[in-house]
């Protein structure tokens, strides 16, 4: 008889145990996670010849899943120009053509789905041309290999006399310096000494001299063509026979967007 009692409250015991359990189950849909990453921040971008880059700081969630980014023409209106992985902060744009202006914004979203909102900053940049290694001789010696067009510089160097030249190279035997001298008043500036071109990515407004500057090994030069159209050179090399240097040249008028391309060898 106990042992009956006992075998009972055994059935009973079991029952309950796993009623409870059965009771306590938690349906996983109702516990999802619906909360978006934050919102990337430092957005940033940097000119390039044909290309911009966008880089921004990476966002620490742990179920991160990747980024959005995002492309318009007007600072408002965006379209969705690339997903990348969440291993990344950096994206390049090539699907740019120099001299228009474009607009950049990025998204975070997470392995459940779920996106931030744009962020927020004013991250816009218009690529222009660029070029390396421009080398102009004295023109006293070889006038028509001393001058410099920006606006066709695939013509490379061209005579110095020309009412298209901006700039020409030149020296003064007298005082034994070497200059970058105009005669179609393009105005230039220098900007001193600088380990790359990368230091200076927008051109200045004020501050620049007509007719003449001397020229010195590193230094960043700023100018401004008739055309309104801002430009900046870096010497490379110089001496009293010719100057070697690397050139941007913005293709839209009075837009100072100088910087050169990050990923340029």
């Amino acid at each position: 008889m106990l042992s009956k009692i006992n075998r009972i409250l055994t059935i009973l015991l079991i029952a309950t145990l796993f009623g409870g359990i059965s009771g306590c189950y938690i349906d996983a849909n109702d516990d999802r996670d619906n909360e978006p990453p934050a919102v990337p921040r430092g957005v940033r971008t940097t000119t390039g010849d044909e290309e911009v880059i966008i880089e921004w700081y990476p966002n620490g969630e742990f179920d991160l899943a990747g980024y959005q980014v995002w492309r318009g023409r007007n600072g408002i209106d965006f379209d969705n120009l690339a997903e990348v992985s969440e291993n990344t902060s950096r994206y390049i744009d090539t699907s740019v053509r120099n001299g228009e202006t474009y607009y950049y914004a990025v998204s975070a979203y997470d392995i459940h789905g779920n996106e931030s909102e744009l962020s927020p900053e004013d991250a816009w940049d218009t690529p222009r041309p660029e070029g390396r290694n421009v080398t102009l001789d004295n023109y006293e010696f070889f006038p028509d290999r001393s001058g410099f067009d920006f606006s066709r510089p695939e013509k490379g160097s061209v005579p110095w006399n020309i009412p298209t030249t901006d700039i020409y190279f030149g020296f003064d035997t007298e005082i034994n310096v070497t200059y970058l001298y105009s005669d179609n008043d393009t105005l230039m500036q220098d900007l001193g000494y600088h380990e790359d071109f990368d230091s200076v990515d927008v051109a200045p407004v004020d501050g620049y001299i007509t007719l003449f500057v001397e020229l010195i090994k590193g230094h960043i030069y700023a100018l401004n063509t008739p055309d309104g159209n801002f430009a900046k050179i870096r010497v490379r090399e110089v001496d009293e026979e010719a100057v070697v240097f690397d050139w941007a040249y913005q293709t839209d008028p009075e837009n100072a967007q100088l910087a050169p391309s990050l990923n340029r060898p």
